[in-house]
């Protein structure tokens, strides 16, 4: 259970660090850029770090005559040696790349998911499918484009959706899936804690989001939710001046990779509920007054 929830934090958590750099805020169409980074995203095959990397062909045409299904084949092929080569090429790309550009936001969101995935989820990565459909394609003597690259993705996925939600499924679970008796002893207390009590109490949380701005609800959410849900911090009753520098100096830098409008909302974010919880006898002494001089000059 505690795999499947760290597996979730970390594909959500990479949805966002796609999403930061090309955030709009109060602009509706926000999911369509998402999504329209994420189609982007196979591209990265083609690009000149990444264009004669290949899964290993010779290897590939022994599967190929096996008994395998492609999804068990694309697994084999996904050794130690190719993923750090992958990542290698990938850290070319970014300092290929200025920081604020598509490719560099992708290939770091690329390097974040193979760093910290197991198998089962790299086959939601459409960098490492499209590496694979080229070398597939190589083998069996064809070429394959960025312009047939689309269709073949789409052909991948009919042939093998239904392998691959339920190899998904048997890793990830229900969402509504609960341990059991024994699978909770197992768990560190903390853990059980943590699923138990958020930082803050959900009807306090609800009454503070009650008084945002409709224009700015979904950027304090999205803010709010990275804090709350993926730093997880402890009781606001135990927050102080370290964690939030911890958090702010040193986690949401490695983790989301900000652009400076991404701090700056997040410095707002932090400032706003800070106060609300001050004014609600939450937060402890002395803290409200520290935080917003470190946020303003941070």
């Amino acid at each position: 259970m505690l795999k499947r929830q760290q597996q979730k934090r970390q594909k959500k958590m990479i949805r966002r660090r796609l999403a930061m750099p090309q955030r709009a805020p109060q602009q509706p169409n926000s999911t369509q850029q998402l999504e329209q980074l994420l189609s982007t995203l196979p591209t990265l095959a083609f690009e000149p770090e990444l264009a004669d990397l290949s899964m290993g062909e010779a290897e590939l045409k022994t599967l190929l005559d096996s008994d395998k299904t492609e999804v068990d084949i694309l697994m084999e092929l996904l050794t130690a040696e190719f993923i750090a080569d992958l990542d290698h090429r990938l850290a070319q790309l970014e300092e290929a790349n200025s920081e604020k550009s598509i490719k560099s936001v992708l290939a770091k969101a690329t390097r974040h998911q193979i760093a910290n995935s197991e198998k089962i989820p790299y086959l939601s990565n459409p960098v490492l499918i499209a590496i694979f459909l080229k070398t597939r394609a190589s083998v069996e003597g064809l070429e394959l484009d960025l312009s047939g690259l689309p269709s073949a993705m789409e052909e991948f996925d009919r042939r093998n959706h239904d392998h691959i939600q339920e190899l998904t499924e048997k890793i990830e679970g229900s969402e509504k899936e609960v341990p059991d008796l024994e699978t909770a002893e197992e768990l560190p207390e903390e853990e059980l804690t943590e699923e138990r009590i958020p930082a803050i109490e959900e009807t306090v949380y609800k009454r503070y989001f009650e008084l945002v701005p409709t224009e700015k609800q979904e950027q304090v959410e999205e803010d709010l939710d990275v804090f709350l849900v993926d730093f997880k911090p402890p009781l606001v009753a135990e927050w102080d001046l370290d964690l939030l520098k911890q958090f702010m100096s040193k986690w949401f830098i490695e983790y989301a990779n900000p652009l400076e409008e991404d701090l700056d909302s997040m410095r707002e974010s932090l400032l706003n509920l800070f106060q609300f919880l001050a004014d609600e006898e939450l937060l402890p002494d002395g803290l409200l007054p520290a935080a917003t001089k470190y946020l303003k000059n941070s």
